[in-house]
């Protein structure tokens, strides 16, 4: 009775043990009979759409004086943007923000207070455009308004492409058929033919500046601030042997 019992747990677990096995067997087997390979797609091109930012900004103690001052400061912004032929309707001015300045300073006693130095008013330029080349001249070159008394800050401009995803899609078809074309070769040097695709799965898409040493990341890098870039991406593909 005791061995029946025993046998009862043995050759069921017997069974899957097998089973087990022969699933690692097969799969071992599926891996030697496939093909897996990376295939890469890479293209260089330049951006189309630039964006640039400045602050000006102005200080009076009267607040209406300041007003009065950014407002012709503002003036002076946009007739140089239509000199240099640069489309006023991609202009964004943000709202105007206002602060109370103080000065620091120690009386006869040696106690510090604060003395009231005027009011601060401040005001944010947006450019999005294609006129890139014009924009990314402006945003070197703002001698021009500064001399007209204009206290102006320019920052570094960004850059971007309108057409990126058309050039994904068509990366992404390069980087298949460059992978397939690799399956192939390694079927005819092992004397195989190329069986049915089991899976394909799409790398990361990079965006580096052109010529550049950026590294890569895991979850995609995209430069801005290049007008000339590179972009890369891969796909890798199983096919069956």
């Amino acid at each position: 009775m005791k061995n029946h019992q025993t046998n009862l747990f043995f050759y069921p677990t017997l069974i899957i043990v097998a089973l087990i096995i022969g699933l690692s067997f097969k799969n071992t087997l599926g891996h030697l009979n496939r093909a897996d390979v990376t295939g890469s797609a890479k293209r260089d091109f330049v951006s189309d759409i630039i964006v640039w930012s400045s602050t000006f900004s102005t200080k009076k103690m009267i607040l209406s004086k300041a007003y009065k001052k950014l407002d012709k400061d503002r003036q002076l912004i946009t007739n140089y943007l239509v000199e240099n032929n640069i489309p006023i309707d991609d202009a964004i001015f943000s709202s105007i923000t206002i602060s109370k300045q103080y000065d620091y300073k120690t009386d006869s006693d040696g106690i510090r207070y604060e003395e009231f130095s005027g009011y601060l008013l401040k005001q944010n330029l947006k450019i999005e455009s294609n006129a890139v080349i014009e924009i990314e001249a402006l945003s070197r070159d703002i001698t021009t308004l500064i001399d007209s008394g204009v206290e102006i800050q320019s920052k570094s401009p960004y850059y971007f492409y309108s057409k990126l995803a058309d050039l994904k899609i068509d990366m992404i078809a390069e980087a298949t058929k460059d992978a397939s074309e690799r399956a192939m070769q390694i079927a005819d040097h092992a004397n195989s033919s190329l069986g049915d695709l089991i899976w394909a799965k799409m790398g990361v898409f990079q965006i580096t500046a052109k010529n550049s040493t950026e590294g890569y990341s895991w979850g995609g890098t995209y430069n801005k601030t290049s007008k000339h870039k590179t972009a890369t991406v891969t796909m890798r593909l199983a096919y069956g042997l």
